[in-house]
């Protein structure tokens, strides 16, 4: 399931969403608050601290279309001199997707608890409308990455846990837009000529997540978490086709990716029997993002993108408020900064810093079966683009030209989610 993860919202190609009841609080104290199994995919120490027994948690979020770019393409005439520009603007390129998540906690003994969990921890899909100005540079770009994990944790005592977490994970990548050949290379005469580029690729690699839980006092919890990066070589193909004259043309191609370690430090205090506060400030170390490089036999289909990614800090606020037997209340705010600026923003990353308004309930339906409500508010930051397109590192390719304009972007989340003990 965790596999049909399209366009998320977070921060760079991260993905928040895998959990209804944590995006309830802005995803404060996701490392901190065991609240159900979905903290397996956070901190893998929060398994011990979960009431009940073996336990089911099951959801998806699903965000709504949005996005809009209003700006224009420059390229130098191919006959004659002067520039041509054209109208880059379009809208709704974030498009409606869902992004579902599963998770299974079942106790070994008083010590030791096992888990299972399917998620996803990385992801990004744009997809512009067919034939807009700027499709020269991207049409279409996918990355789907879908962990499964197998989770071990040990229970020191009451008042403290760590835990392990194995993960096998896989991606699947697409990069599509419209592409120069150099017709020399076809056998007709000199220039270059366009055609609808399409590179595919997918790997597979391990990971792994380390968390510890300490309960300082009755009121107070504190949560830490490391994740692994995870280093990725995509294999599959290049594919130009709708060329004039040829037709289409193909080959081998490779990108080698790496998804960044990341480091959670959570809290939890519970104040009374009704209010309880939580906080998150989590690490990522984006600046190993540093750009698109796909390769292949035939150095004319090599694509370069120049990323030049800064780490990030993540931070967040919330709160839950017992309002009956029934029904818990939650809020929550997160500040989330990109790793990229006005001089490193892409079509390909039209990221900016972004806050999240959230709010979410947990309805009791029985006493072994419970269900999480959540809604998020996400407004990016207005974001400003120039890019320029690449041979490769450091070599520009002047006849592709360069896209300019603003980004306008917002979504609206919604989250379900299933507890299930038995």
């Amino acid at each position: 399931m965790a596999s049909q993860v399209s366009f998320v919202q977070a921060a760079g190609y991260g993905i928040n969403e895998q959990s209804a009841s944590y995006l309830g609080t802005g995803f404060a104290g996701r490392a901190s608050n065991a609240i159900d199994a979905s903290i397996s995919a956070t901190n893998p120490a929060g398994i011990s601290f979960l009431e009940g027994g073996r336990q089911i948690s099951v959801g998806a979020d699903v965000i709504l279309e949005g996005g809009s770019f209003d700006g224009e393409y420059t390229r130098p005439r191919q006959i004659g001199s002067g520039n041509i520009t054209t109208d880059a603007g379009t809208d709704d390129f974030q498009k409606t997707s869902f992004v579902p998540f599963g998770y299974f906690v079942v106790p070994i003994d008083e010590k030791w608890s096992f888990g299972l969990a399917g998620y996803a921890p990385y992801g990004i899909e744009l997809d512009y409308e067919n034939g807009w100005g700027g499709e020269y540079f991207a049409d279409k770009t996918s990355v789907k990455v879908m962990n499964l994990q197998g989770t071990l944790s040990y229970k020191f005592n009451d008042d403290l846990a760590i835990g392990f977490g194995l993960i096998g994970s896989h991606v699947a990548g697409e990069l599509t837009q419209k592409s120069w050949v150099a017709s020399d290379d076809l056998g007709i005469p000199s220039g270059v000529i366009a055609g609808d580029g399409t590179i595919k690729g997918d790997d597979n690699t391990l990971g792994w997540n380390l968390g510890a839980i300490w309960n300082v006092n009755d009121s107070t919890t504190l949560g830490l978490a490391y994740h692994s990066k995870l280093d990725f070589t995509l294999e599959g193909d290049f594919d130009v086709e709708d060329i004039p004259v040829v037709g289409s043309k193909s080959d081998d191609a490779s990108l080698k990716i790496t998804m960044p370690e990341k480091i959670m430090f959570s809290a939890t205090h519970k104040v009374d029997e009704q209010w309880t506060v939580m906080a998150d400030a989590t690490w990522t170390r984006w600046s190993r993002f540093q750009e698109f490089h796909v390769t292949s036999p035939n150095p004319d289909l090599d694509s370069y993108v120049p990323m030049n990614w800064k780490n990030t800090w993540a931070l967040s606020l919330g709160t839950s408020y017992q309002l009956d037997e029934k029904w818990l209340l939650r809020a929550g705010y997160m500040f989330d900064e990109s790793p990229v600026s006005n001089d490193t923003r892409t079509v390909r990353s039209p990221d900016a810093n972004r806050n999240w308004f959230t709010l979410g309930a947990n309805l009791k339906l029985a006493e072994n079966m419970n269900m999480d409500f959540a809604y998020a508010y996400v407004k990016l930051n207005s974001a400003s683009i120039d890019e320029a397109k690449y041979k490769g590192p450091g070599e520009l390719d002047s006849d592709y030209g360069s896209i300019s304009g603003d980004y306008d972007s917002s979504s609206h989340i919604f989250g379900v989610q299933l507890n299930y003990l038995f």
